[in-house]
């Protein structure tokens, strides 16, 4: 067990540096997608100015903790490019003196709101990387999906973005639709790859409840795509982006050397981060905040100089060492075992020999170079193994 000493001097060390990450949350859309549950509301509820307002008085308060320069920032939402181009500067203007030159500096885009003036803005405010959210290239499951977009708009934003001097573009792709099939898949892992993207991320879809996609399963509308053929869809993008020269780093992510999201290995590796605007989550200290998701709350209390109404969990001991797991476990070369000890003071086989043992003898779990990790063989049923390491805590 660990001791409440060693908790404490970690939570000390921690909260003593300044974080290297910053997340901004964009809670807008030009109209939300079939399958999202994330905090978004669409255009026409909003109140741009006063959000970008409240927004920078966010900043201007947790700007003593974040280190100058930062080593990632990332926009996200919702869709930081659904708002017209001289908001959209504003908005990325807002971190400041926090963005260097070595600074990874990163904006979620979806291709229907990419326009010359968008990506001149992107350019001018020194944004380093998009991401833009693709999902497919086959139009009927992007209508299916909800999506704004074409498939000839994404290939389009693509190259405007490269046209510009973007050089490096992450893609978007979703897997397990209602009524894609292999060969439609194979031709979407296909297009991506033939832009040359540098970053290509894979996800399950997943039918979030009360979202229009999940009730349209439960009445029976549309079928879920069983595991099998989702694994075999999965496996397809780890072949195809190996050929391409893409590093499989992450279950769902791979990446040309070097280009690794360094937001994400950020959440990966269970560091420090600050999060701004609505429901965005800030984690600090073995503090993890989140912002409720309330434009108007949380605009009102920005603009009156009073707490950001959110939520709030310290996470220490095995349940902080559960989520270490949990997290880097993601990472294909899993988790440092000697960093773990260094951080939580106790090897994690120690903490966790149930679960750990039982994999290890099963296939499940394994070391390499000193890294405890999940084998590609099991990484696609990852969730149960993760499941027992939290029961566990």
């Amino acid at each position: 067990m660990t001791s409440s000493r060693s908790c404490k001097q970690n939570r000390n060390e921690v909260s003593s540096q300044l974080v290297e990450a910053l997340y901004v949350h964009v809670p807008f859309c030009v109209s939300k997608c079939r399958y999202c549950d994330f905090y978004s509301l669409a255009l026409a509820e909003a109140n741009i100015d006063d959000f970008l307002l409240a927004l920078a008085s966010e900043m201007r308060r947790q700007s003593p903790r974040l280190q100058k320069p930062l080593a990632s920032v990332f926009f996200g939402g919702g869709t930081p490019t659904a708002i017209v181009a001289e908001a959209l500067g504003r908005l990325l203007a807002i971190p400041g003196e926090h963005i260097g030159e070595t600074t990874e500096f990163s904006v979620e885009a979806n291709p229907g709101t990419i326009d010359a003036s968008k990506v001149n803005a992107l350019v001018d405010a020194g944004v380093n990387r998009v991401n833009l959210g693709v999902q497919s290239f086959q139009d009927d499951e992007l209508k299916l999906l909800g999506r704004i977009h074409s498939a000839s708009q994404a290939r389009d934003a693509f190259k405007m973005l490269r046209q510009a001097g973007m050089r490096n573009i992450g893609l978007d792709l979703i897997y397990g639709i209602p009524g894609q099939t292999m060969t439609s898949w194979q031709a979407s892992v296909g297009e991506a790859l033939e832009l040359l993207p540098e970053h290509l991320s894979c996800y399950a879809l997943s039918f979030e409840e009360d979202t229009p996609l999940w009730r349209d399963l439960h009445g029976g509308v549309v079928a879920e795509m069983d595991d099998g053929e989702q694994e075999t869809c999965w496996r397809h993008a780890i072949s195809a982006s190996d050929k391409a020269g893409l590093e499989h780093y992450e279950i769902s992510n791979f990446a040309r050397p070097g280009r690794q999201c360094r937001q994400n290995l950020t959440y990966w590796h269970n560091m420090p981060y600050v999060g701004l605007g609505p429901a965005a989550t800030s984690f600090v200290a073995g503090d993890r905040r989140t912002n409720k998701p309330d434009l108007a709350g949380y605009v009102q209390a920005a603009m009156s100089g009073l707490e950001i109404p959110a939520s709030q969990e310290h996470l220490q001991g095995r349940h902080a060492m559960a989520e270490a797991l949990m997290l880097g476990l993601r990472l294909i070369q899993g988790v440092d075992l000697k960093t773990f000890k260094h951080r939580y003071g106790l090897d994690a086989r120690q903490v966790f020999p149930r679960s750990i043992s039982r994999y290890m003898q099963t296939g499940g779990l394994e070391i390499a170079g000193g890294h405890l990790r999940i084998p590609i063989s099991a990484m696609f049923v990852s969730n149960e193994i993760l499941a027992d390491i939290l029961a566990e805590a």
